[in-house]
Formats: structure tokens, C-alpha cells, sequence
């Protein structure tokens, strides 16, 4: 099966695509988004879909503005919009803090192009190799359920609808696609170093494991993540009814309670989801919340005294009442 029928099978499992979708396709200049822009162009009359070409340069490098260039003209020659941005990141000694706050930059500059031109979906060149990677990394980094689900191929995000349609294609096929074709692409020097965690992950830690434990480990960890996120999605519909259920009508953005009773009769595992889809509600995700957090909640409602605070990132608070688990985030000041 070639790369463009295992792509459209992709799109037609998670349903990534419908007629008249006008899609911005992320598109550093490396390898991976330029497959991606190239795949979806061949398929973009079969799938009747509009494509619009995002870059967004962080300025990190010297050969940066080379790179958007690059992606410039690779828009123009294939007669499709390009539309990019600017960041200026201030580098900080902590390597990894870089490539975190480039890439919510990179995020926030999606999300506003993709509701500046009106597309109501964004395509990234996510591949079954970075999907490994991110379940790895999370599993080393201590995760839940949630987080082995790794990379999705298809989620919601602030009105907008992010796409992976490569998320089941390795990397190998990538670099096969493009050479076939004579399709040139960019090489970002810093994928080399192993400063950062993923890079050690992909340079160090995959390859031993292939060599010594499995020839097939990236395949099995990608198994993990689509067996997990079936499970995960059922999880996340029984704690949606039970949130519904179990949440007074009265409820704000500002004050989430669960009556201590009915918390008490439903297993931990639906308890963990309902508290985190709580804080979702509170915060808009769940980031910066971990094991520790949801372990100091639940000593809350089993040990500690009516009047006990848990006190949680971003302002938010955990109080315990006499008939009521009440979440709150605090308001500044």
C-alpha cells in the first residue's frame, strides 16, 4: 500500500475530512509537514477540500528566515495560500522551557490564522514515529490513561479541529515518499542534539530498544496508544453522564461541587475522571495537574477534616464541606 492510499484510509477511520473543509496545513519545511502539505494536495480534489499553507518562524536560528522562505515558495508553486507569522523568543537556560514556549507559540498562531481565514480544521505532519516518542516520553515522565493516548489524530481545541492524517504512517515511508518524488525539504539542526528529552528519546532510547528488546517497538507503543485511547473514550462519555448527573445545575465556571455521597458510591476511576473533567471546566485543560495532585484530592475526601484546602495550580482550590466537594479557582487579588 502506498503512502497516499494508507493516508486516505487514515482520514476515512477517523473521519478527518469532510466535503468543503477549508483546512491550514502547519508546515515547518522539515520532512514530515512537507509529505503531509504534498499528500493532501494530490488527495485535495478526491476529498473536496480547500488547503491553506501556515508557517510560523520563532526566529531561533540563524537560517529561520530561509526556512519560511522555503514554505513560501513550496505554497506558491503548488498555487495554494500561504499565510505566516513571527515569533521572538527570548532563550533560556533551560533547553526544554524553549522548545515548550515555542510551541504554544506555534499553537496560538495556528489557532488565530485558522480563525483569521475561516478554516474550521488545521492538518499537522504528526507521524506514527512521533507518536511512539510521546507515548515513551509520557510513560517515563509518569502519566495516566490520558496521557498514554500519546498523540491523537483527531481533537477539538478551542472551536477549531486539529488533524494527523499521518499519525499511522512511520517515518521510513515519509523520507521514501519524498525521495520517490524528488520533493526537497528542510533539516532542522537542532533535531540532531540529544539535549532535549524527545531528541534523546529518538536518538538514544527507541533505537536500543529495537536493537535489544523489540525490532517492533514503535509500532507496539503506537498498538498501546490506539488500544488505550478506545478504552479512554469510553471513560471519558461515562464521566461526562455522571458530570452531568452529579454537578448541581447551578454550577459557574468559578465553582464546581459533587455531593461526598455519590462520589463515595462510583469507582476511583471514574471519581479521578470527574475531578479532572471538573479542573478542565475550571482552567480549560488540565495541564500542570499530575498523579500528586489527584493523589492530595483523594487523602482529602478519605482522611482529612470537613474544612480541609488542597491547594492546586492555577489558583485552584479543593475544599472539602460538610456534604460537598467544592473546586473552585480563585480569582486574583
Amino acid at each position: 500500500m502506498n503512502i497516499l492510499e494508507k493516508t486516505k484510509k487514515t482520514i476515512q477511520r477517523y473521519q478527518l475530512f469532510n466535503q468543503g473543509d477549508r483546512v491550514l496545513v502547519g508546515v515547518s519545511g522539515g520532512p514530515d509537514s512537507v509529505a503531509l502539505l504534498s499528500i493532501l494536495n494530490a488527495l485535495r480534489h478526491t476529498l473536496s477540500i480547500h488547503l491553506v499553507v501556515a508557517h510560523f518562524n520563532h526566529n531561533l536560528r540563524k537560517n529561520s528566515v530561509t526556512d519560511q522562505r522555503f514554505v513560501e515558495n513550496l505554497a506558491r508553486s503548488l498555487q495554494l495560500p500561504f499565510i505566516s507569522a513571527q515569533g521572538h523568543l527570548r532563550k533560556s537556560r533551560k533547553k526544554s522551557s524553549v522548545e515548550e514556549i515555542a510551541r504554544e507559540s506555534r499553537f496560538k498562531f495556528l489557532l488565530k490564522a485558522a480563525k483569521k481565514l475561516r478554516a474550521n480544521k488545521i492538518a499537522l505532519g504528526h507521524t506514527q514515529d512521533d507518536l511512539a516518542e510521546t507515548v515513551l516520553m509520557r510513560i517515563l515522565r509518569g502519566t495516566g490513561l490520558g496521557g498514554m493516548r500519546g498523540i491523537l489524530p483527531k481533537r477539538t481545541l478551542y472551536g477549531i479541529i486539529f488533524v494527523r492524517p499521518l499519525i499511522e504512517t512511520g517515518k521510513k515511508d515519509v523520507l521514501d515518499f519524498l525521495k520517490e518524488r524528488t520533493i526537497k525539504f528542510r533539516i532542522d539542526p537542532t533535531n540532531k542534539t540529544t539535549k532535549f528529552f524527545r531528541n534523546k528519546i529518538r536518538k538514544e532510547l527507541l533505537p536500543l530498544l529495537e536493537r535489544k528488546y523489540s525490532k517492533n517497538i514503535r509500532q507496539i507503543l503506537a498498538n498501546l496508544s490506539t488500544t488505550i485511547t478506545a478504552d479512554y473514550d469510553y471513560l471519558e462519555q461515562e464521566s461526562g453522564r455522571l458530570f452531568r448527573t452529579f454537578s448541581p445545575k447551578n454550577r459557574s465556571l468559578k465553582n464546581i461541587r459533587f455531593n461526598l455521597r455519590q462520589l463515595e458510591k462510583i469507582h476511583p476511576s471514574l471519581q479521578r475522571s470527574l475531578i479532572r473533567l471538573a479542573i478542565e471546566n475550571l482552567k480549560g485543560d488540565t495541564r500542570k495537574f499530575g498523579f500528586d495532585h489527584m493523589s492530595e484530592i483523594e487523602d482529602l475526601l478519605t482522611h482529612r477534616p470537613t474544612g480541609s484546602v488542597v491547594h492546586l495550580p492555577c489558583r485552584i482550590q479543593a475544599l472539602k464541606e460538610k456534604t460537598q466537594l467544592s473546586l473552585r479557582r480563585k480569582t486574583t487579588g
